[in-house]
């Protein structure tokens, strides 16, 4: 048996404090440069790139009728594209994650994701676009489930939500951040395109943060540069009542098919699919309903909006135990507002849909807290990895589809079938987060009929690499 080593409250909070200075920084900023190559199509939007390469096309009317029409089929299959590049590049991602040091790893394919952002420049026409999004896709596949795993293999689970908070709220910053950006970019004259220009910077600022992050992002707490040998001890032996592990290079046979098996599997990805078909069908369109330059600076505040909801709720997550499903299905609330905000408004007065589009953004809250729970909820390196493979396929797919929900010719009406969708799928998940909620807890308590846990039983199951479904010292959290 592993005998633990102690430690004192005061060295924990001390190496933690090490673990925050570093990590949190250095995934915000990666987090946020990737949803800014993601984001960098929507605001081009703007700057020409839909007639230089021909993403959008004028329909004649058919008599009688004496309308001409958009045809913006060619720039949703480029939104869509990337997604389903991503979601191409998410098992051998997460397969070689596992792999190799994921630090590095991690860095690399930030570097090639780069490199080909700056590429977007060199396109001609819509066809070279849907390749250069395809492989942009599966480049970026990787990080995602990366920094669930670093996640989780860092921080205690009752600090999870609010790490996981943390970086991800560097989509709210980068929606932020990247449409002041575009309005400064849109007003570049040069001998390219503004939208060129917007590319190659992008990309070249992620290349080069890509080759600071193999130094900064460790691979695990054991080789931490910025930890000493006490400190190393301190952040594993912290992990251990968690009863998730650490890592671990395997892949093992028993926790695939345990995944595949587990039915919280499947309910983490209904979940994450539904969620995000708001993303994809409102967010993804944002620059085309409101298509001024002005309108760029005001959507940032969507990404503020994100930003600060994020916060607020991964901190009250902190201090109130299991209570990610409760703020979960309460974000879901403002969605179904802000909806009906855009869907029955009069557009004319822009400040109602306006705030209606900042209250969509909320989303990314219950997003957050689904994915802190299967997190926190999945024990056994294997069977982590290959969880958060699936779970952000889900997301992959769910976005991938999404643009298709958009109907040109329902704009009149303010797009009716999409927000019916988002209504519908946001409603669906308030109930699955309630239903997940009373499932785990009513595990937990069958667990704790059966036997409490012994400290001593509970240090030698913690690094056994056992998933939650066989150790029987593992409690889960709602």
């Amino acid at each position: 048996m592993v005998v633990p080593t102690e430690f004192t409250k005061e060295e924990e909070r001390s190496t933690a404090r090490r673990i925050d200075m570093v990590l949190v920084p250095v995934m915000f900023v990666t987090f946020a440069l990737q949803y800014m190559d993601k984001a960098c199509l929507t605001g081009a939007a703007l700057f020409g790139i839909l007639p230089d390469l021909g993403l959008v096309q004028i329909i004649a009317p058919v008599p009688p009728a004496t309308d001409f029409k958009l045809d913006l089929s060619r720039y949703s299959y480029a939104q869509l594209i990337f997604y389903w590049g991503f979601l191409a590049g998410l098992i051998p991602g997460v397969y070689l994650a596992q792999r190799f040091p994921i630090g590095k790893y991690v860095a690399v394919t930030m570097f090639i994701w780069g490199g080909i952002t700056v590429c977007t420049a060199a396109v001609k026409s819509h066809q070279g676009l849907y390749v250069q999004r395809f492989f942009l896709g599966f480049a970026e596949a990787s990080v995602s489930p990366a920094f669930s795993l670093i996640t989780v293999m860092w921080y205690k689970r009752s600090e999870v939500p609010l790490r996981y908070a943390l970086w991800y709220s560097a989509t709210g910053i980068g929606v932020l951040v990247g449409s002041l950006l575009l309005y400064a970019i849109g007003h570049v004259q040069g001998a390219l395109a503004p939208w060129k220009y917007q590319f190659m910077v992008i990309g070249s600022v992620t290349s080069v943060w890509a080759i600071a992050l193999f130094f900064l992002l460790p691979d695990n707490p054991i080789h931490a540069y910025f930890l000493n040998e006490r400190q190393r001890i301190v952040a594993v032996e912290r992990l251990r009542a968690d009863q998730i592990g650490i890592e671990n290079k395997t892949v093992k046979r028993d926790q695939v098919i345990e995944t595949f098996t587990d039915i919280k599997t499947y309910w983490y990805m209904i979940m994450v699919f539904a969620v995000n078909l708001t993303n994809g069908a409102a967010t993804g369109f944002g620059s085309i309903i409101y298509s001024t330059f002005k309108s760029t600076l005001l959507l940032g505040g969507a990404g503020a909006t994100m930003f600060i909801w994020l916060l607020v709720s991964g901190f009250i997550s902190v201090f109130k135990k299991n209570s990610r499903s409760w703020l979960g299905m309460l974000s879901c609330l403002p969605v179904i507002a802000g909806s009906v905000m855009i869907w029955k408004s009069n557009w004319e007065h822009r400040a109602t849909p306006l705030w209606g589009f900042y209250l969509i953004s909320i989303f990314a809250t219950t997003l957050v807290m689904i994915l802190t729970l299967m997190a926190s909820n999945t024990a056994g390196y294997t069977k982590k990895a290959l969880t958060s493979g699936l779970v952000w396929a889900a997301y992959c797919a769910s976005n991938g589809v999404a643009p298709l929900l958009v109907f040109g010719p329902e704009v009149a009406d303010h797009y009716p079938t999409t927000f019916k969708i988002i209504i519908s799928m946001m409603s669906m998940t308030f109930v699955l987060l309630g239903l997940f909620r009373f499932y785990v807890l009513r595990i937990n308590k069958k667990r704790d009929e059966v036997q409490q846990v012994e400290k001593n039983d509970a240090d030698r199951t913690a690094f056994m690499d056992m998933t939650d479904k066989v150790n029987p010292n593992f409690r889960y959290e709602a």
